[in-house]
This record gives structure tokens, C-alpha cells and sequence, in this order.
């Protein structure tokens, strides 16, 4: 299994560019589904097809995004505690 290097993981936490181009254009597009509530707009969805990703790619995106929302939305409603591994995140983005 291969690793996302930590690097990438803090810039995409930060909104920051990625420096793998690849990369950079999937944490666009998974931006502008996000903010635009999955109607990202045409030259955002033709960039993120220009760097080499296809439609079903952009489907995966949405749908990466779609069971991102419904996993935190049900552990908002559970108060379900923040797993160990990733309380430090957390504690440096409060």
C-alpha cells in the first residue's frame, strides 16, 4: 500500500497547492465540488479532465466528497469521540 507522503496530507488539510500537479488537480476539483455544493463549474470540471483524470474520475470525486459529508454529518449528530490518530490535527486546526 502506498502512502500519501505528509506533505501532501498538510497541504490539502491547509489549502495549500500541491506540487504533484496529478494531486493538485484532484484537491481543485474536490474543492470546488465542495464549496460549490456539487456544481463545480465547467472550466473546473475541463481542468480537472485536462490533467488526465476522466469522467468516471469526476463521479469518484463526488462521491468521495458525498460520503465525506454523510460521515461527518452522522458523527456531529452522535458526538462520536475523534479517533487517537487524529487528534492532533485537530487540536492544531482549533
Amino acid at each position: 500500500m502506498q502512502r500519501v507522503p505528509a506533505a501532501v496530507i498538510a497541504a490539502a488539510r491547509d489549502g495549500r497547492r500541491i506540487e504533484d500537479a496529478r494531486l493538485e488537480a484532484i484537491r481543485l476539483f474536490a474543492t470546488a465540488v465542495t464549496a460549490r455544493r456539487g456544481h463545480p463549474n465547467g472550466q473546473e470540471t475541463d481542468a480537472f479532465r485536462a490533467a488526465g483524470y476522466s469522467d468516471q474520475q469526476v463521479l469518484e470525486v463526488v462521491l468521495g466528497v458525498g460520503m465525506k459529508t454523510l460521515s461527518n454529518y452522522t458523527n456531529h449528530i452522535a458526538g462520536t469521540p475523534i479517533d487517537a490518530v487524529f487528534a492532533d490535527a485537530l487540536a492544531a486546526q482549533a
